[in-house]
């Protein structure tokens, strides 16, 4: 049974939020740990969390859920520790607070700290209490307020984890979930009015970043403003230099409450933060960060550590930082004129530390690739080193978005070098992943650098890779135009490698518009250098061209051997992205030659290699020519499976070249299944596609696709219309009529 209170029994507790919601698991584990066993023990809770995640809010909530536990009093005590334009209450005046609160008169409480600590112990021994200190700085300040006999509960609240408190149970308050956060926008402001918007709310949420005292300012401005929606005000808050500004509501600020937890820092630590915020968007690992500070690793740890125990940092994973939106929004606001040069310093570290570190990673990842000077003096902080490929190509996927940011920084501050040495590194994870406008957008601004800098050596390679963004875009003209000057700039020079890749460039460029004898002549030129420099990578590449050329040729005979010839270098080379491309080329061949067999075994080889892959046009390639050989091989449960993937990751992010040629060979095998109605649909798709990028084999396969279905379903005039206009295109091409796919 509950006991009674008795009459004097304080209670001190602010209110309890009447539209408090969510924080369901974190009440569960508060509750958890609180326990009922007081008998044996007084239990000490603790809530950590960066400033206006809520944790006042959510141990106010459970104090009253638990109150009825605690009938000789429940107290509250804000000690400060955070708050605007006051000292925090030292531990004296924290027990001298608490011991009028149970009434004791002031004229029998002792002067000094140990007279009061031993007071307090003797007068809550025997009693039920829930003691709440909200707003702790540190174990110091309330290590003399905890009981030393059972019957107790202690709730506390602070921005730091106080590591130094034993027995202590933490509970880390985060940010809360996005269903959570709309849940209260809909408390708050109404259902009506959020259900109005759905959209907006959720977006007013994310500009918040799922802080809830974010929210509660910017629901609390919608109320005062009842002919605002919540678009406009989520328009408003999309200006991030404004956004700390418009979340301001009375005398509540985000900006106010992080800069009390900016305050509590020392010195070195506050011009740390705002440095370390000068980091593009994505994690902080302790390499950057000591870049950044000009420090060494173990320093630049330490920095993050204690930034991330007061909540002005977060941990994703271990050894990554990153900053709240709100957080980095308001690091960014101590930037001045000031800071100016200081801030440009760091920036130009965290350029040296990025070009040495994928300097590094590309060496690991493409062994032999030709180095080129940097320009630059040793970074005084240590990079990454990378043991294997797949450590490197990990650290690349991860860092990608840092990187891209890098590169605009090094524009905007005029560092030309950087500009185009950044990009020829990261050129080929833009290229795998299929982000090919970024890449293209990347490989302008090099060709820009290396112009300004007058370096021809920069401007061939910087060209080498703009013509390969152009090509896989499908913008053909303006990528033979970029390679021809790469040619013509590596024959000036004499520079064997980018003359190798830019004749292999124009060798695919010519192959795709249809221009067949000069493909091939640049192709046999490419590789010609490619042998002379010894370069079995590249060579395996432009053989998988080759290959392609042949196939699209109708010599398929000399495709397979071309194709057998780029897998025994990727062989030789242990691990290689071209492999794929290769046994795929090959199983096309194969296809072709009516060895169907032959063809699912080089596929089944291929599919092997799908998942480690990062290309997916390459991979949804392989796939669709894999449904039409298990169709013609009747293995029909796994030609729909196979079918049905190409597909979808050609729905993704494909580059256009590679979605028409899935989708006509997809095509060509649902018209033999029966389905003529949907190969139609992916004929018509595909010749669209190749319409736009002049890709002519494409077109020419995609007109003699729909005037196949057309005839499945009774169209014949116009079947055999598409069936001429595709004739001309394979005559005009030279590929004869029996040896077509």
């Amino acid at each position: 049974p509950v006991s009674t209170a008795p009459a004097n029994a304080p209670c001190t507790l602010p209110y309890d939020l009447a539209d408090f919601t969510g924080r369901e698991r974190e009440l569960a584990e508060l509750l958890d740990c609180a326990g009922r066993d007081y008998a044996r023990h007084s239990p000490i809770v603790a809530l950590d969390g960066m400033g206006g995640s809520g944790k006042t809010s959510l141990a106010v909530h459970a104090a009253h859920s638990l109150a009825a536990d605690f009938p000789d009093g429940q107290i509250y005590i804000d000690l400060r520790g955070y708050t605007p334009g006051e000292e925090p209450v030292t531990p004296g005046g924290a027990l001298d607070s608490l011991l009028r609160a149970l009434g004791v008169p002031g004229e029998r409480i002792p002067e000094d700290l140990a007279g009061r600590t031993a007071l307090w112990r003797a007068t809550i021994t025997g009693r039920r209490l829930l003691l709440l200190l909200d707003n702790a700085t540190d174990a110091d300040g309330v290590r003399p307020l905890m009981p030393t006999a059972p019957g107790c509960l202690v709730l506390i609240t602070s921005r730091a984890r106080l590591v130094d408190l034993d027995s202590a149970q933490w509970i880390s308050v985060d940010v809360m979930s996005p269903q959570e956060c709309v849940r209260l926008v809909a408390e708050t402001l109404g259902e009506q009015r959020c259900a109005a918007e759905p959209e907006a709310a959720a977006e007013l949420a994310r500009l918040c970043g799922h802080l809830p005292l974010a929210l509660r300012i910017a629901t609390a401005r919608l109320r005062n403003r009842p002919r605002w929606t919540l678009r406009y005000l989520a328009d408003r808050l999309r200006d991030e230099a404004r956004r700390l500004d418009e979340l301001s509501s009375g005398q509540r600020s985000v900006a106010a409450t992080l800069r009390l937890s900016y305050q509590a820092l020392d010195q070195e630590c506050r011009i740390a933060f705002r440095i370390l915020a000068l980091h593009p968007r994505g994690g902080i690992d302790v390499h950057a960060a000591a870049a950044l500070l000009g420090t060494d690793s173990h320093d630049a740890e330490d920095i993050l550590e204690l930034l991330l125990d007061v909540h002005l940092l977060q941990q994703p994973e271990i050894g990554l930082y990153t900053f709240h939106d709100l957080v980095r929004s308001f690091a960014h606001s101590l930037r001045s004129q000031a800071t100016e040069d200081d801030d440009d310093v760091s920036v130009h570290r965290l350029l040296d530390y990025y070009l040495t570190a994928t300097e590094s990673a590309c060496q690991v990842m493409f062994p032999g690739r030709r180095r080129i000077p940097t320009g630059g003096d040793e970074i005084p902080v240590r990079a990454p080193q990378f043991a294997e490929r797949g450590q490197a190509e990990r650290w690349f996927a991860r860092e990608q978005g840092a990187l891209l940011g890098m590169v605009g920084m090094a524009r905007r501050l005029g560092c030309d070098r950087h500009t185009v040495l950044l990009t020829r590194n990261l050129a080929f994870q833009l290229s795998a992943r299929g982000q090919l406008e970024e890449f293209r957008s990347m490989g302008l601004e090099a060709v820009f650098a290396a112009r300004r800098l007058g370096e021809l050596p920069l401007l061939g390679v910087s060209l080498s890779n703009l013509g390969v963004a152009c090509w896989k875009l499908g913008r053909f003209t303006e990528a033979v135009e970029i390679a021809t000057e790469g040619r013509d700039v590596a024959e000036q020079l004499g520079d064997l490698q980018t003359l190798a890749h830019s004749e292999s460039t124009l060798g695919q460029l010519n192959s795709l518009l249809g221009h067949f004898p000069q493909a091939l002549s640049h192709l046999g030129k490419s590789i010609g250098y490619e042998r002379e420099l010894g370069a079995s990578r590249a060579e395996a590449e432009s053989l998988t061209l080759l290959s392609t050329l042949y196939e699209q040729w109708g010599r398929h005979e000399e495709a397979a051997s071309a194709a057998r010839r780029a897998i025994a270098l990727c062989d030789e080379l242990g691990r290689h992205e071209s492999k794929l491309v290769a046994l795929t080329d090959l199983a096309f061949a194969q296809a072709c030659l009516g060895d169907d067999e032959a063809a699912e075994l080089s596929l089944k080889q291929a599919r092997d290699l799908c998942e480690e892959n990062r290309d997916p046009g390459q991979v949804a390639l392989t796939f669709a020519l894999s449904a039409e050989v298990c169709h013609r091989l009747s293995r029909t449960e796994q030609a729909v499976e196979y079918g049905d993937r190409a597909l979808d990751i050609a729905s993704s992010n494909v580059s256009p070249l590679r979605r028409a040629k899935v989708e006509n060979t997809v095509g060509r095998y649902l018209c033999r299944r029966g389905d003529a109605t949907t190969a139609l649909s992916l004929h018509e798709r595909a010749h669209e596609v190749a319409g736009l990028l002049d890709f002519r084999i494409e077109m020419a396969y995609a007109l003699s696709g729909i005037a196949r279905a057309q005839a499945a379903l009774g169209r014949t005039e116009e079947a055999a219309r598409h069936e001429r206009s595709a004739e001309e295109l394979f005559t005009a091409m030279g590929v004869p009529a029996d040896r077509r796919r």
